[in-house]
């Protein structure tokens, strides 16, 4: 199938239609006022002036990158505007993909997304570093899945989400010591979100151990999803049995939705409805049948 030719070779005109004879055209990364080159051929080999100037006819051979977004600023030979146009693409074709620019339109060449994924397996190579998303506990994704790795900012460590849960990845869960020792396991004092410990794992901990104040709310439950409106303090999790008025004695969260310990919706156990109400959590630590926690 036959396709429409494109524009052999860029002419330019005055406002009175004439061309634009002597002309300027400036050439700038899309949104920005920072120079980029454009070309004289499709090779790509050699760089037009910046400013472009074009002949006795207004013209001139502007060749583009694809994948990069350009900004044309069109001036007489006076430097007078005659007109801006931003964010010019040329279609990616068949060239392009036997022979792939580079994402980013500066040297060394970079690329900015707002989501970025792969499949397969994924090499760095060199000695710099990966930058992990970094925030606070209430920062945490929406709707998190597992795998979700990221630095927590407000308990100051690595995390990852796994089971419908965050906890911490490497840092002081080993042994930890000055110079070459390794010699010291270290543990909270206080627990403040409700955790069980499963049939398959036992546990111990060096005490003395507090049970934290645990979560103030509200919220309320249509059929067996919790929403929570408000948090005065606390956090919910996996587990923790949620108080109220009107709400079934005994009912745990079984799972998250949209909320990763505050404001949002989670899976509770017991089907039920309840109007909006005062919820409280209290922390609780469940040793499920068959295993131990032992506290030294």
């Amino acid at each position: 199938m036959a396709s429409l030719t494109p524009t052999p070779k860029q002419q330019f005109f005055d406002a009175n239609g004439n061309p634009l004879v002597a002309g300027k055209v400036y050439t700038y990364a899309g949104g920005t006022t920072t120079p980029i080159a454009t070309y004289t051929d499709q090779t790509g080999a050699t760089a037009n002036a910046n400013p472009i100037i074009l002949d006795s006819r207004g013209m001139a051979n502007i060749w583009l990158q694809p994948t990069v977004a350009y900004k044309f600023l069109v001036t007489d030979e006076n430097d007078v505007t005659q007109y801006t146009t931003d964010n010019i693409l040329v279609p990616v074709d068949n060239l392009s993909f036997s022979s792939p620019p580079p994402i980013g339109d500066v040297s060394p060449n970079t690329g900015a997304f707002t989501t970025l994924s792969a499949t397969g397996n994924v090499t760095f190579s060199g000695f710099g570093y990966v930058q992990m998303p970094t925030g606070a506990t209430t920062d945490r994704p929406d709707a998190p899945a597992d795998g979700m790795f990221r630095y927590n900012t407000t308990l100051n460590l690595f995390e990852g989400f796994v089971d419908g849960a965050w906890g911490q990845v490497g840092g002081d869960a080993g042994a930890t010591g000055g110079g070459n020792d390794e010699v010291f396991i270290e543990n909270d004092q206080t627990v403040t979100i409700s955790y069980t410990i499963p049939s398959t794992k036992n546990a111990m901990t060096t005490g003395p151990i507090t049970l934290g104040g645990g979560f103030v709310g509200t919220g309320s439950i249509a059929a067996t999803t919790l929403t929570i409106d408000t948090v005065t303090s606390g956090a919910l999790g996996v587990g923790s049995v949620i108080v109220g008025t009107s709400i079934t004695v005994g009912t745990k969260i079984s799972g998250l939705g949209t909320g990763t310990g505050g404001i949002g919706t989670y899976t509770v156990d017991t089907s039920q409805s309840v109007s909006l109400d005062a919820i409280t959590a209290p922390v609780v630590v469940t040793v499920s049948s068959g295993s131990r926690w032992v506290v030294i």
